[in-house]
């Protein structure tokens, strides 16, 4: 008898994707990256929607990923998913957990303050909040959700501030981004399997992140200083063979998600490479490849001894990421000001990209950023010409207008999403 019968012929289990992408909103909905990856392959592209009403406006929803149990023989080779039916029939059961943290503002000062650290754990049905310390006050700092199935939900995308009052700063040196943290952060996903025995678990990296508004388009398209094939530039960086190729549904996981990522790593909107501070050896942040079940051509974080902490794969970026943001918008308006062709566009519109973003409003005031990030258009790649993008899921006269609303509120809204 063999996998998925019985446990004979495997030798080590992994989670995928190895990097699993969480983006943020502030919308209480959410989709699975996954399961819209499974219509996109199906030629669904154009009728998915990222965008769900909140408070009578299209809002971007938040993109939650879920993580999977892959078996692995003793040759390397996939054996196939470890599915909740597999476990009930072996009589298994998975407990999940995230170990995440957000340590920007503990690497620009210099230690002065504190790492924000989250770890929590479900089962079957249950979720875990992540809710690290603040450091000004006695409340909490929400960094996602963890569910008993794999499931990993990033929170919403506000701020924490030391003061009221404290604004939000423009990307000028991080030196200037102490007094104010976001919700980003980055961390491990493990599970804990009953009746397995003593073969191996290898763990998963999850990032928290910006929205992406091109969701059809790969960073890898449009291959520039500030656009780069994520999957590229890493096996650059981990001596990987530009050609490598991995099979089975797990790595094909992997690939899907990376595909997403930009690999710009200075600073880069979902993981920092950039030799620095916060990451002094990029390398070093994955898996030695070849050794201990990881594949010599497997790109994968690891948060164990000798790898990253918590936090360090996205501890280079700003803090808060309305500030990298603002400067990378800027660029992106600045470059290709007529990226994205709106239906029926707006005489203005705070974010929206196209001629107003040399003749008009600017996307440079964070403060703007976090109150309409979730309400710039999504762009979709309806003529597979990534110069050339369509918007279609805003509703005409939905335009934000000259004189930005309030921001978001100062501190996430708390959801039992």
């Amino acid at each position: 008898m063999t996998f998925p019968t019985d446990l004979t012929n495997v030798n080590a289990f992994k989670i995928h994707p190895a990097i699993g992408l969480a983006r943020l909103a502030n919308n209480p909905d959410f989709y699975e990256f996954f399961d819209y990856e499974k219509q996109r392959t199906a030629g669904q592209a154009q009728a998915l929607k990222f965008m769900s009403v909140y408070n009578g406006r299209h809002v971007m929803m938040r993109q939650a990923v879920r993580f999977k149990i892959f078996a692995y023989g003793s040759d390397g080779a996939e054996l196939g998913e470890l599915t909740q039916e597999a476990m009930t029939a072996l009589g298994i059961v998975s407990t999940w957990t995230a170990n995440v943290a957000n340590r920007k503002l503990n690497t620009w000062s210099n230690g002065a303050t504190p790492v924000v650290a989250a770890q929590a754990s479900a089962t079957g049905a249950d979720t875990g909040r992540l809710d690290g310390a603040n450091p000004w006050a006695a409340d909490k700092v929400w960094l996602g959700d963890i569910r008993g199935d794999g499931l990993f939900i990033p929170p919403t995308g506000g701020v924490y501030r030391k003061d009221a009052n404290k604004t939000i700063p423009d990307y000028s040196g991080h030196a200037r981004d102490n007094g104010v943290l976001d919700t980003t952060c980055d961390g491990s996903i493990s599970v804990a399997l009953t009746n397995v025995g003593a073969r191996p678990i290898i763990p998963a990296c999850v990032i928290v992140a910006p929205q992406d508004h091109s969701p059809d388009v790969g960073p890898g398209q449009i291959d520039n200083f500030t656009n780069k094939d994520f999957v590229r530039e890493t096996r650059a960086l981990l001596g990987i063979a530009a050609d490598s190729a991995l099979s089975g549904l797990g790595y094909a996981m992997d690939l899907a998600m990376m595909k997403t990522m930009n690999a710009q790593y200075d600073p880069g909107m979902e993981i920092c490479l950039a030799a620095s501070r916060a990451l002094p050896n990029p390398a070093s942040a994955f898996y030695p490849r070849g050794i201990n079940h990881i594949d010599a051509k497997e790109i994968r974080p690891s948060y164990g001894p000798g790898g990253a902490s918590p936090g360090q794969l996205t501890g280079g970026l700003c803090s808060t990421w309305q500030s990298d943001l603002s400067a990378c918008l800027d660029y992106w308006t600045s470059t290709y000001p007529d990226s994205i062709q709106y239906p029926a566009a707006p005489q203005t519109r705070e974010l929206a990209r196209k001629v107003y973003s040399a003749a008009g409003p600017r996307m440079n005031n964070p403060e703007d950023l976090n109150a309409y990030i979730d309400m710039m258009e999504v762009g979709r790649d309806a003529n597979s010409d990534p110069f050339n993008l369509v918007g279609t899921e805003r509703d005409p006269g939905e335009d934000v207008g000259d004189t930005p609303a309030a921001p978001f509120p100062l501190k996430p809204w708390v959801t039992n999403a």
